[in-house]
């Protein structure tokens, strides 16, 4: 399981990884009462096409997110509503 928090609308994680060809779990924990958060999974880029989007809600709140299988690669994680919020996910 991934672990990624949100506090003062920032990720506490720049980097991330996964394995490749396997579903995994990102555990979302949305610290910033009153504020929403996501994590999306863009491939390539924060830009790119997304590849899994994490449902939106409200902190204080936390989530578990089930991710399908991806296949190796780099990939960007987001918060939809706060574009600055972005990481780098490896599959490997």
């Amino acid at each position: 399981m991934i672990k990624i928090v949100a506090l003062n609308i920032a990720f506490d994680v720049s980097e991330i990884t996964a394995p490749a060809d396997a579903p995994f779990t990102i555990s979302f924990d949305n610290q910033d009462a009153g504020i929403p958060h996501n994590v999306a999974i863009h491939k390539g880029s924060p830009t790119g096409e997304v590849v899994f989007m994490g449902e939106i809600f409200t902190g204080v709140a936390q989530k578990d997110y089930a991710v399908p299988a991806l296949p190796a690669g780099t990939y960007a994680f987001v918060c939809t509503v706060h574009p600055n919020m972005v990481g780098t996910l490896t599959v490997q």
